[in-house]
């Protein structure tokens, strides 16, 4: 009995000391990879009237080049019929010109920029008495393409965080964050997907606000979940948006699982998502 419980102090120790070395090399992660914004793939619908009118300026300029082949082949009609069709093209021209001004001044693409914010907010037990832990990073990438005469048209791209940047009020709670809790050395970014705007309407005027909601999919490690964020969101001078997304997710639904720490207790399932957001036109940054 004295040689079997000098044994057992050495295995807990041991086991101790292994379950420190994992927390703190699952911690360790490499640095933030730097990106961009990705870019908005789909086709904004106001651009397709000008899209139409391009084929048909093509159209128009097909039948002059006919004409002048008729030209050569016949050579006694001279050069009215030649002064004639060559004025036709410039006026096409000048339509075309005025047709593409036309498209900037309805939309307009925003970045995500600096002074944006994204966090997360969860309750726990903190020796006994309530807590709530908040994450922070201003790692946040995006982009939102915005139709002035018709906000039902405007489009977003996947908006990526980076989960290796989050920090709360405690290091050690961090490299938990970082490491066994998100895996981020592996998934470096959660994503959410935009899929439709619900309930925005109208045309962007200076100084308006609008309240609507985002569906889409939200990606956190290798798990995809459908999330419906609400958005309160302001149109300032300068084509500037501004405003703040929240959302509410538990942590069951994205297999998150909180590992054990002494002093922590009841951590809560429902987590809220929140972004505040300043978006202006891209190459401003």
């Amino acid at each position: 009995m004295r040689r079997i419980l000098p044994a057992v102090g050495v295995l807990l120790v041991a086991a101790v000391a292994a379950g420190v070395i994992w927390f703190y090399a699952a911690g360790n992660v490499g640095d933030p990879t730097e990106v961009t914004a990705p870019l908005i793939t789909a086709a904004t619908p106001d651009v397709s009237p000008a899209t139409t009118e391009s084929p048909s300026t093509t159209a128009r300029s097909a039948p002059a080049s006919s004409e002048s082949d008729d030209r050569e082949d016949s050579p006694s009609t001279e050069p009215e019929p030649t002064a004639a069709p060559s004025e036709e093209p410039t006026e096409t021209t000048v339509t075309t010109a005025s047709t593409e001004t036309t498209v900037p001044d309805v939309t307009v693409e925003l970045e995500l920029a600096g002074g944006t914010e994204a966090r997360f907010l969860i309750f726990e037990e903190l020796q006994g008495e309530p807590f709530t832990v908040v994450g922070v990073t201003t790692e946040v990438v995006g982009r939102v393409r915005v139709d002035r005469s018709d906000l039902s048209n405007s489009q977003m791209g996947d908006i990526l965080i980076n989960a290796r940047t989050f920090a709360t009020d405690s290091s050690n709670r961090d490299r938990a964050i970082r490491g066994p809790i998100l895996a981020s050395e592996q998934f470096e970014f959660i994503v959410f997907r935009p899929g439709s705007l619900i309930g925005l309407s109208g045309a962007a005027e200076e100084g308006g606000e609008w309240r609507f909601a985002v569906e889409g999919a939200l990606t956190v490690r290798d798990v995809t979940r459908p999330v419906i964020f609400e958005v309160v969101a302001r149109w300032g001078p300068g084509d500037v948006l501004e405003g703040a997304a929240s959302a509410a997710v538990l942590r069951s639904e994205f297999d998150l699982s909180v590992p054990p720490v002494p002093f922590v207790a009841n951590v809560a399932d429902e987590i809220i998502l929140e972004l505040d957001f300043i978006a202006q036109p891209s190459g401003l940054g």
